[in-house]
């Protein structure tokens, strides 16, 4: 899993990582995108849970992982 993160780190181009308190500052004074973010939290976590109970695990992953990673951020920036 770690492996996976360093792989997504590095696929992140420089400017955007010297950029990224700009990014959150934008993203906090903007309650759409707020509101974007947290809609993709909320549909990701359905998604999770949906595909636990139809084992459809790929699914299921996926979602988790895109949930944990949009609710991270969320969190980290509020």
């Amino acid at each position: 899993m770690l492996r996976l993160f360093r792989q997504v780190d590095e696929l992140v181009p420089e400017d955007v990582r010297e950029r990224a308190d700009e990014i959150i500052e934008t993203v906090k004074a903007d309650p759409t995108l707020l509101a974007i973010l947290v809609a993709i939290g909320v549909a990701t976590l359905a998604l999770f849970v949906w595909g636990l109970t139809k084992q459809v695990f790929r699914a299921a992953i996926f979602a988790g992982l895109a949930s944990a990673g949009v609710w991270y951020w969320y969190f980290n920036i509020r």
